[in-house]
């Protein structure tokens, strides 16, 4: 097998915490484009079923570079998931795409974004405030919270006992703090989308997704009708909130990579 890529560690630093990542590189490629990818919550750099390294290859292969970083409060970075906010991790983000812009063989000009769920989310809203992104493509991300309104009310009742309190909250066997939850639910993704009009935008999204159910792809559908940038909406009909089929697995990869060659500055 010929190696078409080359990795390494990289290390950021945000609010004095350290943000560990892996840097994929194509090789025999000069003045490369390159993406971010940004997880899920209580996700990590990896990936369920490896899907983020397996995505990084294929990107590599086509001649792009790709950054998986830990947020920090997750996988391998400093932090602790209790103090995580989104904006804590928009904020790391944008620290990983200054860290792509000052890459002396990546082209500053041609950076995507790519994120997972409430990466998906984290991609869109660092996108809008970084102003120069290429291209974008999510991957189940969250539009709004109107999906939990009742567990909301319940969480902020005070008949609520911190047991039930805590198992209610609990995400992969880890609780976010109060001040996630007062963020999330304070989303306005119309708002972010109006400063992403004329940028491309992949979305991929589980017909069978029971953690962030197809509503949120049908609002983003809406709001992107008669945008000048580039849409591409893609239904896996048996697809989870994970894509845990192995075949749609494959669907959505070939079709993330190829969205990026498409629209990342190689055509």
């Amino acid at each position: 097998m010929i190696n078409s890529e080359t990795r390494e560690s990289v290390v950021l630093e945000n609010f004095g915490q350290k943000i560990f990542g892996i840097l994929h590189r194509p090789i025999h490629v000069k003045n490369y484009p390159a993406l971010l990818m940004c997880h899920g919550l209580a996700g990590h750099k990896t990936g369920k079923y490896r899907l983020y390294v397996i995505l990084a290859q294929m990107l590599a292969k086509a001649g792009i570079a790709s950054l998986r970083i830990d947020f920090r409060g997750s996988g391998d970075s400093e932090g602790d998931f209790a103090d995580m906010t989104l904006d804590g991790e928009v904020s790391d983000a944008l620290k990983g795409l200054d860290f792509l812009e000052k890459d002396p063989y990546i082209d500053q000009s041609c950076i995507g974004l790519f994120g997972r769920s409430i990466g998906g989310t984290v991609a869109l809203i660092a996108a809008r405030r970084h102003g120069g992104i290429k291209s974008i493509c999510t991957w189940a991300p969250l539009y709004d919270t109107s999906q939990w309104e009742d567990q909301w009310k319940i969480l902020n009742s005070i008949e609520l006992s911190p047991e039930d309190r805590n198992c209610m909250m609990s995400i992969n066997g880890q609780i976010p703090g109060h001040d996630f939850l007062k963020q999330l639910f304070s989303v306005k993704m119309e708002e972010e989308l109006k400063g992403l009009e004329s940028s491309p935008l992949l979305h991929i999204h589980g017909e069978l997704d029971n953690i962030i159910n197809i509503e949120h792809a049908n609002r983003y559908l809406l709001r992107r009708q008669n945008v000048m940038g580039k849409n591409k909406f893609i239904r896996l009909p048996g697809g989870d909130h994970d894509f845990s089929d192995p075949k749609e697995q494959l669907i959505a990869l070939d079709k993330t990579c190829q969205w990026f060659v498409d629209t990342l500055c190689l055509n």
